[in-house]
């Protein structure tokens, strides 16, 4: 999302200045569907069980990955490390439809076949079991069914200052 259509959504929102004050981290979901692959950067991340453990994630309903997640079995969320700022910025400035987002990048097929991005503080493969409208974006609903975690590394915060200065 441009910085001028941030600016223009957070002038139409009154609540926005507050909301914004909630903490976030940096996430990275990448997805399959059939031979496509994507990924997006989203800051709407959260467990929202603990048994089972499930993952929820909302995705813009005009994004391209919105479009393969919907027709997707399976997601992985990339709990980024605070050095991965770069990483947030290419997976979220340009739409899928557009570039090749992996290209260049290290990663391997991973969980279920989806694209699994190395250095990454966490990396956690779900299989979706829901997805919930809610306004302008879906939520989608993922069992974790892998995971791995690099201890030696910090998750990232986001700060909007960065990602949309």
């Amino acid at each position: 999302m441009s910085k001028d259509a941030v600016e223009e959504a957070r002038a139409k929102l009154p609540h926005q200045p507050a909301i914004e004050t909630m903490n976030y981290g940096v996430y990275v979901v990448t997805c399959r569907s059939g031979d496509r692959i994507n990924g997006l950067t989203v800051a709407w991340a959260t467990q929202v069980s603990m048994n089972p453990s499930l993952i929820s994630i909302a995705v813009a309903k005009p994004w391209y990955s919105h479009e393969l997640l919907k027709s997707s079995f399976n997601f992985v969320v990339h709990v980024l490390a605070d050095d991965q700022v770069d990483l947030g910025k290419r997976f979220g400035y340009v739409s899928g439809r557009d570039k090749d987002k992996f290209e260049g990048l290290e990663w391997e097929s991973g969980y279920e076949d989806v694209p699994v991005l190395k250095g990454c503080k966490a990396v956690i493969g779900c299989k979706k079991i829901n997805e919930v409208s809610a306004g302008d974006h879906t939520i989608f609903i993922g069992e974790a069914e892998y995971s791995k975690v690099d201890e030696s590394k910090t998750a990232q915060v986001l700060d909007s200052k960065v990602y949309f200065p």
